[in-house]
């Protein structure tokens, strides 16, 4: 299956339904928590986690079966209810509503699939096999993990505050680009993890 990558932003003014009240809807509202959606769930039985979220007010749970307009004013929903008749009566409304919708395990009926996510800070790295395989996207992403540490989001918070000064200094995109690139393939990593962000944030400013 071919896909188009995006990374949604703006979800912190989104309304997003997860219909389905078990383990595998858990961990759907908790990568859309992560990414900072406002987050309704409907079912008729709510995991514990999902109690405890919705006793901690991060999510607002609706303990019903799902009903037709239920996904009214939402921008995004996930059919994870475990049942395929409500999974499909989601995805209609869905469909009639312009609503970008998920169905767990059912690429042909979804807008969107949930790619295999390493978080280190602001970088976000994304593993999609379209499908055909979830559990070899785990293994890259396990993978991933291992290779790719918390360093990395260090350096993109130093890089993000040098932006700037890149931005003021080089008025050539591509001399700007070059400037960026070499600070990334320095040492820059290897002083933050030896040193820190303090340390690497001067190390940055001097090789910039």
């Amino acid at each position: 299956m071919k896909t188009y990558p995006i990374c949604l932003v703006g979800l912190e003014t989104r309304r997003a339904v997860v219909v389905g009240g078990g383990v595998v809807a858990a961990r759907k509202v908790a990568a859309l928590l992560e990414a900072g959606a406002q987050v309704t769930v409907i079912s008729p039985d709510l995991a514990l986690a999902l109690t405890a979220l919705a006793a901690e007010r991060r999510i607002a749970a609706i303990v019903r079966p799902y009903r037709d307009g239920d996904l009214t004013g939402a921008f995004l929903a996930i059919a994870a209810a475990g049942d395929p008749a409500v999974n499909e009566a989601v995805w209609r409304e869905a469909e009639r509503l312009g609503c970008l919708v998920n169905v767990v395990d059912d690429p042909a009926h979804s807008h969107f699939i949930m790619p295999a996510v390493v978080r280190r800070g602001e970088v976000t790295i994304a593993v999609s096999t379209g499908g055909a395989s979830p559990a070899l996207a785990r293994r890259l992403r396990e993978k991933l993990e291992a290779e790719i540490g918390p360093e990395y989001g260090i350096l993109a918070e130093i890089l993000a505050e040098l932006r700037p000064e890149l931005l003021a200094r080089f008025d050539r995109g591509d001399s700007r680009q070059a400037a960026a690139l070499a600070l990334v393939d320095s040492d820059l990593l290897e002083t933050i993890c030896r040193h820190g962000a303090d340390v690497g944030l001067r190390r940055a400013r001097e090789l910039l």
